[in-house]
Protein backbone atom coordinates (compact mmCIF):
# COMPACT_ATOMS: atom_id res chain seq x y z
CA UNK A 1 0.00 0.00 0.00
CA UNK A 2 2.80 2.37 0.93
CA UNK A 3 4.60 1.54 -2.31
CA UNK A 4 1.44 2.28 -4.29
CA UNK A 5 1.00 5.59 -2.47
CA UNK A 6 4.55 6.64 -3.26
CA UNK A 7 3.99 5.71 -6.88
CA UNK A 8 1.02 8.05 -7.20
CA UNK A 9 2.33 10.81 -4.93
CA UNK A 10 3.62 12.99 -7.82
CA UNK A 11 0.21 12.74 -9.50
CA UNK A 12 -1.56 13.73 -6.29
CA UNK A 13 0.79 16.70 -5.98
CA UNK A 14 -0.16 17.87 -9.46
CA UNK A 15 -3.87 17.47 -8.78
CA UNK A 16 -3.61 19.59 -5.64
CA UNK A 17 -1.51 22.43 -7.03
CA UNK A 18 -2.38 22.54 -10.72
CA UNK A 19 -5.74 24.34 -10.33
CA UNK A 20 -4.02 27.28 -8.62
CA UNK A 21 -1.04 27.70 -10.92
CA UNK A 22 -2.94 26.93 -14.12
CA UNK A 23 -5.38 29.77 -13.51
CA UNK A 24 -2.79 32.41 -12.74
CA UNK A 25 -3.04 35.61 -14.74
CA UNK A 26 -1.08 38.82 -14.95
CA UNK A 27 -2.58 41.15 -12.41
CA UNK A 28 -2.22 44.28 -10.32
CA UNK A 29 -2.88 43.98 -6.59
CA UNK A 30 -4.17 47.12 -4.85
CA UNK A 31 -3.49 47.61 -1.14
CA UNK A 32 -5.59 49.56 1.34
CA UNK A 33 -2.81 52.12 1.82
CA UNK A 34 -3.13 53.19 -1.83
CA UNK A 35 -0.08 51.34 -3.17
CA UNK A 36 -0.15 48.59 -5.78
CA UNK A 37 2.12 45.91 -7.20
CA UNK A 38 2.16 43.93 -10.44
CA UNK A 39 2.57 40.19 -10.68
CA UNK A 40 0.51 37.04 -11.13
CA UNK A 41 -2.71 36.17 -9.34
CA UNK A 42 -5.60 33.78 -9.07
CA UNK A 43 -8.62 33.50 -6.79
CA UNK A 44 -9.22 30.99 -4.01
CA UNK A 45 -12.80 30.35 -2.94
CA UNK A 46 -14.08 29.07 0.39
CA UNK A 47 -17.82 29.62 0.75
CA UNK A 48 -18.25 27.29 3.71
CA UNK A 49 -16.19 28.78 6.50
CA UNK A 50 -16.67 27.87 10.15
CA UNK A 51 -18.62 31.06 10.85
CA UNK A 52 -20.65 30.85 7.67
CA UNK A 53 -19.08 33.97 6.15
CA UNK A 54 -17.31 33.95 2.77
CA UNK A 55 -13.54 33.63 3.01
CA UNK A 56 -12.58 34.24 -0.63
CA UNK A 57 -8.90 35.05 -1.07
CA UNK A 58 -6.52 36.46 -3.64
CA UNK A 59 -3.44 34.35 -4.30
CA UNK A 60 -0.62 36.55 -5.60
CA UNK A 61 3.05 36.33 -6.49
CA UNK A 62 5.34 39.01 -7.91
CA UNK A 63 7.06 36.58 -10.30
CA UNK A 64 6.65 32.96 -11.37
CA UNK A 65 9.80 32.09 -9.42
CA UNK A 66 8.48 33.37 -6.09
CA UNK A 67 6.21 31.62 -3.64
CA UNK A 68 2.62 32.87 -3.70
CA UNK A 69 1.06 34.72 -0.78
CA UNK A 70 -2.63 34.81 0.14
CA UNK A 71 -4.37 38.14 0.67
CA UNK A 72 -7.80 39.25 1.83
CA UNK A 73 -9.76 42.35 2.85
CA UNK A 74 -7.46 42.93 5.81
CA UNK A 75 -4.74 44.28 3.51
CA UNK A 76 -6.03 44.71 -0.05
CA UNK A 77 -9.00 46.37 -1.72
CA UNK A 78 -9.00 44.68 -5.12
CA UNK A 79 -7.13 42.86 -7.84
CA UNK A 80 -7.29 43.72 -11.54
CA UNK A 81 -6.47 40.95 -14.01
CA UNK A 82 -4.83 42.48 -17.07
CA UNK A 83 -4.17 39.64 -19.52
CA UNK A 84 -7.75 38.78 -20.48
CA UNK A 85 -9.20 40.34 -23.61
CA UNK A 86 -10.43 43.03 -21.19
CA UNK A 87 -9.40 44.09 -17.66
CA UNK A 88 -11.34 42.25 -14.95
CA UNK A 89 -11.67 43.78 -11.49
CA UNK A 90 -12.46 41.76 -8.37
CA UNK A 91 -12.86 43.85 -5.25
CA UNK A 92 -13.79 43.42 -1.62
CA UNK A 93 -17.17 45.05 -0.96
CA UNK A 94 -18.14 45.98 2.57
CA UNK A 95 -21.69 45.06 3.56
CA UNK A 96 -23.15 45.99 6.95
CA UNK A 97 -25.75 43.93 8.74
CA UNK A 98 -26.85 45.18 12.17
CA UNK A 99 -23.72 47.38 12.21
CA UNK A 100 -21.49 44.35 11.64
CA UNK A 101 -19.26 44.57 8.56
CA UNK A 102 -18.75 41.63 6.24
CA UNK A 103 -16.58 41.69 3.13
CA UNK A 104 -17.48 39.90 -0.08
CA UNK A 105 -15.15 39.39 -3.01
CA UNK A 106 -17.15 40.33 -6.13
CA UNK A 107 -16.41 41.08 -9.75
CA UNK A 108 -17.15 44.69 -10.63
CA UNK A 109 -19.00 44.66 -13.96
CA UNK A 110 -20.19 48.28 -14.13
CA UNK A 111 -19.07 51.20 -11.97
CA UNK A 112 -20.75 54.53 -11.35
CA UNK A 113 -23.50 55.90 -9.15
CA UNK A 114 -24.80 52.33 -9.17
CA UNK A 115 -22.30 49.48 -9.29
CA UNK A 116 -23.15 46.12 -10.81
CA UNK A 117 -21.41 43.12 -9.22
CA UNK A 118 -21.23 39.42 -9.95
CA UNK A 119 -20.55 36.59 -7.55
CA UNK A 120 -16.78 36.12 -7.83
CA UNK A 121 -16.78 32.33 -7.95
CA UNK A 122 -19.43 32.14 -10.67
CA UNK A 123 -17.79 34.91 -12.70
CA UNK A 124 -14.33 33.33 -12.40
CA UNK A 125 -15.60 30.04 -13.78
CA UNK A 126 -16.93 31.69 -16.93
CA UNK A 127 -14.94 31.94 -20.15
CA UNK A 128 -15.92 34.17 -23.08
CA UNK A 129 -17.04 32.27 -26.15
CA UNK A 130 -14.73 32.61 -29.15
CA UNK A 131 -17.23 34.71 -31.06
CA UNK A 132 -17.60 36.98 -28.01
CA UNK A 133 -13.92 37.58 -27.28
CA UNK A 134 -13.38 41.10 -26.10
CA UNK A 135 -16.68 41.19 -24.23
CA UNK A 136 -17.23 40.54 -20.56
CA UNK A 137 -18.73 37.14 -19.68
CA UNK A 138 -21.81 37.75 -17.55
CA UNK A 139 -23.10 35.10 -15.11
CA UNK A 140 -26.78 34.28 -14.81
CA UNK A 141 -28.81 37.13 -13.32
CA UNK A 142 -29.29 35.22 -10.06
CA UNK A 143 -25.58 35.83 -9.35
CA UNK A 144 -25.77 39.58 -10.01
CA UNK A 145 -26.18 42.34 -7.42
CA UNK A 146 -26.37 46.13 -7.49
CA UNK A 147 -25.31 48.71 -4.94
CA UNK A 148 -25.41 52.49 -4.83
CA UNK A 149 -22.41 54.27 -3.36
CA UNK A 150 -24.29 55.29 -0.21
CA UNK A 151 -25.91 51.90 0.36
CA UNK A 152 -24.66 49.38 2.89
CA UNK A 153 -26.28 46.33 1.31
CA UNK A 154 -26.38 44.51 -2.01
CA UNK A 155 -29.67 44.26 -3.89
CA UNK A 156 -30.72 41.22 -5.92
CA UNK A 157 -33.74 41.30 -8.21
CA UNK A 158 -34.57 37.61 -8.29
CA UNK A 159 -35.63 37.70 -11.92
CA UNK A 160 -38.31 40.33 -11.20
CA UNK A 161 -38.85 43.28 -13.55
CA UNK A 162 -41.04 44.81 -10.87
CA UNK A 163 -38.11 44.91 -8.43
CA UNK A 164 -35.86 46.39 -11.10
CA UNK A 165 -38.45 49.10 -11.79
CA UNK A 166 -38.75 49.81 -8.08
CA UNK A 167 -34.98 50.20 -7.65
CA UNK A 168 -34.61 52.52 -10.66
CA UNK A 169 -38.01 54.20 -10.23
CA UNK A 170 -36.70 57.77 -10.70
CA UNK A 171 -35.34 57.03 -14.19
CA UNK A 172 -38.21 57.25 -16.72
CA UNK A 173 -36.10 55.87 -19.59
CA UNK A 174 -35.53 52.61 -17.72
CA UNK A 175 -39.19 52.27 -16.76
CA UNK A 176 -40.26 52.89 -20.35
CA UNK A 177 -37.81 50.30 -21.69
CA UNK A 178 -38.86 47.73 -19.08
CA UNK A 179 -42.49 48.20 -20.07
CA UNK A 180 -41.64 47.79 -23.75
CA UNK A 181 -39.42 44.76 -23.07
CA UNK A 182 -36.30 46.45 -24.40
CA UNK A 183 -34.88 45.92 -20.91
CA UNK A 184 -35.46 42.80 -18.84
CA UNK A 185 -33.85 40.72 -16.11
CA UNK A 186 -31.18 39.51 -18.54
CA UNK A 187 -30.03 43.02 -19.48
CA UNK A 188 -28.93 44.26 -16.06
CA UNK A 189 -25.60 45.49 -17.42
CA UNK A 190 -27.39 47.63 -20.00
CA UNK A 191 -29.81 48.91 -17.37
CA UNK A 192 -27.06 49.95 -14.94
CA UNK A 193 -25.00 51.56 -17.71
CA UNK A 194 -28.11 53.46 -18.87
CA UNK A 195 -28.77 54.66 -15.34
CA UNK A 196 -25.20 55.83 -14.77
CA UNK A 197 -24.79 57.51 -18.17
CA UNK A 198 -28.20 58.93 -19.06
CA UNK A 199 -30.59 59.14 -16.12
CA UNK A 200 -29.11 62.29 -14.58
CA UNK A 201 -29.68 64.08 -17.89
CA UNK A 202 -33.22 62.73 -18.17
CA UNK A 203 -34.07 63.79 -14.63
CA UNK A 204 -32.56 67.25 -15.21
CA UNK A 205 -34.57 67.66 -18.43
CA UNK A 206 -37.80 66.66 -16.64
CA UNK A 207 -37.09 69.09 -13.80
CA UNK A 208 -36.30 71.86 -16.28
CA UNK A 209 -39.53 71.19 -18.18
CA UNK A 210 -41.49 71.22 -14.92
CA UNK A 211 -40.04 74.57 -13.88
CA UNK A 212 -40.71 76.05 -17.30
CA UNK A 213 -44.31 74.84 -17.14
CA UNK A 214 -44.72 76.47 -13.72
CA UNK A 215 -43.25 79.73 -15.01
CA UNK A 216 -45.56 79.68 -18.02
CA UNK A 217 -48.56 79.05 -15.75
CA UNK A 218 -47.55 82.02 -13.56
CA UNK A 219 -47.17 84.25 -16.62
CA UNK A 220 -50.62 83.17 -17.82
CA UNK A 221 -52.15 84.25 -14.53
Amino acid sequence: MRRLLLQYLPLLFLLVFLPVTAQEHKAILYFLDGTDISGYATLKFDKESFYGMPQDKIVFRVSKDEEADTWDEESVSKVVFTDFEFPRTFEYVEIKTFNVSEYYLLELLVSGEVNLYADAMEAWKMKPAKEDEGTLPIPDEKYLRVKRKNETKLTAFGGSKRKIASYFYECPGIIERLNSNVFNVRTLMDIVEYYNDLCDTEIADIESARKKAEEDDQKGE
